[in-house]
């Protein structure tokens, strides 16, 4: 019989008061499902490290049970490790080959890993087990989409829409395979609907913020971008960044040789534009949102400092090269230049999932103001510690990658 700690507990815990229910959780340590409940409860907290050991704890006592791999899969995808989730799920599945969700999760797991077509066939397994099941419809509708099969994703969204009127994710879902597919408009409406249901639903206020944004031609041209780099394998985006990089510099070659320079340097600017535009055009439209009236309620904590710091950033470099040629004060064009190479790396810190990509944008954003700002102290050419302040930016945005 279960106790009524543990009873408390999971009532919390259904209605989404996680960081209550672990103190009914925590009194009941006896109890299998009470531990098994309480690493729930981390996870849904994100607090992935205080689950997973909870989780290899319920491992050595039930080294068979399909639901602790089932969380230890989740628990990996948290902590971004999209590997041993797929080994985690493959081992529930082995264990429970008819469970809906598990091949769901798994065709997850390869939407992340850029596994399309294998994800597509996971989800339509999961189908075959349970057609209605909102999982499997929700990843089918996002795996069609990047394979570009818009019909069946179309039909997939009525599908879910029919069997889950009412369901908060399957609304934003729709809205980010709307927004995906430049149905802007559609879009907004099903994120409403969604935020309707649940003010609260973080993924929702994202679609809507994301959309409200679209609007604006620039960033909606920005958006279809990023989703079609995005469907790409990492091998594939950076031969692309560095076949554009290699055209950038013949063509700059070509037109300085023969004196086309007054071609070359809009050249020169139009590849700046789209090799540093993707990095600083999140943060100056949650700059530029933050300033609306409404659009700032969308805002979660870390858009607001995104914008903050751009905006604090940007009028920072500004103000610094007016006073270097109106005051004719050498030392404020370092600081000029350090500001405006901190506009790549710091704002977007923020926005960073990843723990490791935050510290490590906030890092290299920091060491560039430092030497801006302190470089004299080490050397009177104020042109060679903007050079080196730049150079850290240019170095920062190749590497970035390794991090995320």
């Amino acid at each position: 019989m279960e106790s009524p700690d543990l009873q408390r507990g999971i009532q919390l815990y259904q209605l989404g008061r996680y960081q209550d229910a672990i103190t009914y959780f925590a009194k009941d340590l006896e109890s299998w499902n009470s531990r098994f409940y309480l690493a729930q409860s981390y996870y849904m907290l994100s607090e992935s490290k205080k689950a997973s050991e909870l989780a290899e704890g319920l491992l050595s006592e039930s080294p068979n049970d399909p639901d602790v791999f089932y969380l230890k899969a989740r628990i990996s995808l948290q902590a971004d490790d999209k590997n041993d989730a797929l080994k985690n799920i493959n081992e529930a599945i082995s264990l429970e080959p008819y469970q809906s969700d598990y091949f769901g999760f798994k065709a997850t797991v390869l939407l992340q890993l850029k596994k399309y077509e294998k994800g597509l066939e996971n989800a339509n397994e999961g189908l075959q087990i349970d057609p209605k099941n909102n999982f499997c419809l929700n990843i089918r509708a996002q795996l069609l989409t990047k394979l570009n099969r818009i019909s069946e994703a179309d039909h997939t969204i009525e599908d879910i829409l029919f069997e889950n009127p009412e369901d908060v994710y399957s609304h934003a879902n729709v809205g980010w395979v709307a927004l995906e597919n430049n149905k802007i408009d559609t879009a907004l409406s099903h994120f409403k609907e969604a935020l309707q249901i649940d003010p609260n639903f973080e993924y929702a206020r994202e679609g809507m913020s994301t959309g409200l944004k679209a609007k604006n031609f620039i960033y909606r041209n920005y958006l279809k971008y990023s989703f079609w780099i995005s469907k790409q394998s990492t091998k594939n985006q950076w031969g692309f960044l560095i076949g554009i990089y290699l055209v950038y510099r013949f063509s700059y070659k070509f037109l300085s040789a023969n004196g086309l320079t007054y071609l070359a340097i809009p050249l020169l600017i139009a590849y700046l534009l789209f090799a540093l535009g993707s990095w600083i055009m999140e943060p100056m439209s949650n700059a530029i949102l933050g300033f609306n009236s409404y659009g700032k309620y969308l805002l979660s904590t870390k858009e607001k400092l995104s914008g903050y710091f751009f905006v604090g950033l940007g009028t920072l470099g500004m103000v610094s090269i007016l006073a270097f040629y109106i005051l004719e004060i050498d030392y404020f064009l370092p600081i000029a230049i350090a500001s405006l190479a901190a506009l790549i790396p710091l704002p977007r810190a923020f926005l960073q999932y990843a723990q490791k990509s935050q510290y490590f944008g906030i890092a290299i954003g920091v060491l560039i103001i430092c030497v801006g700002f302190f470089g004299f102290l080490f050397t009177s050419d104020t042109t060679l510690v903007g050079a080196v302040a730049f150079l850290i930016m240019i170095g920062f945005t190749w590497i970035a990658n390794i991090f995320n």
